[in-house]
């Protein structure tokens, strides 16, 4: 303890008393971080509703302008082969007519990646056609597709007037296991996506969306409607037609 001229008393601080006071901010950092990470992730799937919601207005005025008819859900192969993710061209081409921007078929969290990803693909995988980042559930011929597991199975909506409860959109909470890669576009952090060598496990490459963390997904009926379903609360579909359980399994 020192004296200055002024007799007012100055003391510094001990080694110990600043590592306590960095201890302490630590914790604090500790706990406010991931507060801070769910904070954004929620905000993040506020504005993932409201690109589905927007996403489903425009097939709703695709139908509108066909006869009640909804677009196409098969890809440029086949419309016997066609995968829940992907857009035809003759699809992709006529939605964006009702669109903004293309980056409204994609969620937030995953529409940089798709959008960098397109010309990167194999010329077998650009075939089929357009990779949306969302499910779309509409035009898909010959459903209820067999069941991956379980007795689970899904019916896709072909007009405006079939059941307005069918779900028409939904979050890509989707794995492939012969393709080595999975999504779970809203964990509690944010997305998670993994491919190929991203997989720490070779026997865990196509991990389900729940097992690589995803909190759950948005899922848009055919009424035009977008409400969020936890992942506890999801059952597993088949997410390819033709496909054996090497292609697209899809949660929502």
């Amino acid at each position: 303890m020192k004296t200055g001229a002024s007799g007012a008393l100055r003391r510094a601080f001990t080694l110990i008393e600043l590592l306590v006071v960095i201890g302490i901010i630590a914790i604090l950092a500790a706990l406010l971080l991931p507060a801070l990470s769910l904070a954004k992730e929620r905000a993040r799937r506020a504005n993932c509703k409201n690109s589905l919601h927007q996403f489903g207005l425009a097939i709703i005025m695709y139908g509108d302008d066909h006869q009640q008819v909804l677009p196409s859900g098969a890809s440029n192969v086949s419309a016997d082969d066609d995968h829940l993710p992907v857009l035809c061209s003759a699809t992709s081409n006529a939605l964006v007519q009702y669109t903004t921007e293309r980056r409204l078929f994609h969620c937030p969290n995953f529409a940089d990646y798709f959008i960098k990803a397109q010309p990167m693909r194999t010329p077998d995988e650009q075939a089929y056609g357009y990779i949306v980042g969302y499910n779309y559930h509409g035009g898909h011929l010959h459903t209820p597709w067999p069941p991956l597991v379980g007795s689970n199975v899904w019916l896709s909506p072909q007009k405006l007037t079939d059941k307005s409860s069918l779900v028409v959109l939904s979050d890509m909470n989707d794995w492939s296991p012969g393709y080595s890669q999975s999504f779970a576009p809203h964990g509690n952090n944010g997305p998670v996506l993994k491919a190929g060598n991203d997989f720490s496990n070779a026997r865990a490459r196509g991990a389900s969306s729940a097992q690589l963390g995803a909190a759950g997904g948005n899922v848009g009926l055919l009424d035009g409607s977008v409400a969020w379903k936890g992942v506890y609360q999801m059952q597993t579909f088949r997410g390819s037609h033709l496909w054996d359980t090497s292609g697209c399994w899809a949660m929502w």
